[in-house]
């Protein structure tokens, strides 16, 4: 690759005299001189050494993106519509800054901030973090640090975090079934952390307000590698209850297409709701009843909120949760009561 130093002998001027060229200081160099070097610079491919420039100025323009979850399932996770709209909008508004974008997927707080101190990066976003620990990251790497989807103790409520009202997502979702006749409703997710432990407390306070008391085999634990063992379970189970309500979009859809497969009719046979209204939810066939959010909205607003923090500017408010709605669609039956 041929360096600053070549093209100024080429050009016979100095080689700080073709480096203020390239970097756009050119007071004090003549419109002569700046079209010669841009012609040279033009004919011999010349990129500048990116890498030597940032760090002179101390910053390497690249934003650390963390997904945590557990290594096993990182390939499911990004198989989630939710999770892909999620980075695809944080990669786009990264790009918009003229700033790239590094992406690691584990659940180990103290493996984030190695990576973090490795790559040097100028800032870090956290996505559905599930420990308190996430929230000393910004102390341990001295980086700012922008969270999505996560929850803290109240005295780490002063941590930037771009989330959703998730338990008025879980009330909603859950009543909507008992207005429509239902009172055996089991609930699955990965685990009860988190934005699944949210939506599961809305579950049971929607539950308890219709004064139907929550059974504790309704829970039913989704295992993303092992998911038709799950179904099946469900299935030996059809006639526990009437309706299931899975945390995401992309666990009820893959569920739907088992119990089908398997002969079960959806709604006819069990009802079936979601939790995210993406892309999956809307094409499945029943359509699926689900609550709506915009991933790509977090995403923007996540990269808005660091840019500013690296700029100076602290946000005006720190734990922002994002308004959901419900979504009706076709599959869920209404029963008689009865039934």
């Amino acid at each position: 690759m041929i360096t600053i130093k070549q093209l100024a002998d080429q050009l016979g001027v100095s080689p700080t005299t073709v480096s203020n060229v390239i970097h756009g200081k050119t007071d004090e160099v003549s419109p002569a001189t700046i079209e010669r070097v841009k012609q040279i610079v033009e004919k011999s491919n010349y990129i500048p050494n990116m890498t030597a420039r940032n760090l002179a100025r101390n910053k390497t323009h690249i934003i650390g993106v963390i997904l945590c979850y557990e290594k096993g399932i990182g390939a499911q996770a990004l198989a989630d519509p939710f999770n892909g709209e999620l980075i695809g909008s944080v990669a786009s508004a990264i790009e918009e800054q003229q700033l790239y974008m590094m992406v690691h997927i584990t659940n180990d707080e103290n493996e984030a901030i190695q990576l973090a101190l490795s790559w040097n990066v100028d800032g870090l976003i956290v996505c559905s973090s599930r420990k308190r620990e996430w929230s000393c990251i910004s102390k341990a790497t001295q980086k700012p640090v922008v969270f999505v989807d996560s929850y803290f103790d109240q005295q780490y409520h002063d941590y930037p975090n771009i989330g959703l009202d998730d338990r008025d997502g879980g009330y909603q979702i859950t009543s909507y079934l008992i207005q429509h006749g239902h009172r055996k409703i089991a609930y699955s997710s990965d685990n009860l952390i988190s934005v699944d432990n949210e939506r599961f407390q809305g579950y049971q306070a929607a539950l308890q307000q219709h004064g139907i008391r929550y059974q504790r085999d309704w829970y039913i634990p989704f295992l993303p590698l092992n998911h038709e063992k799950v179904f099946e379970e469900m299935l030996h189970r059809k006639e526990e209850f009437t309706a299931i309500f899975f945390a995401s979009d992309y666990y009820a859809s893959l569920a739907i297409n088992y119990f089908q497969d398997h002969g079960l009719s959806i709604p006819d046979s069990l009802s079936v709701v979601g939790f995210d209204d993406n892309i999956l939810g809307r094409t499945i066939r029943p359509a699926l009843t689900t609550i709506h959010q915009d991933p790509s909205q977090k995403g923007r607003m996540a990269v808005s909120l660091l840019m500013n923090i690296m700029n100076g500017t602290p946000p005006q408010k720190c734990n922002i949760r994002l308004p959901v709605r419900l979504i009706e669609r076709e599959s869920v039956r209404t029963l008689e009561p009865d039934k």
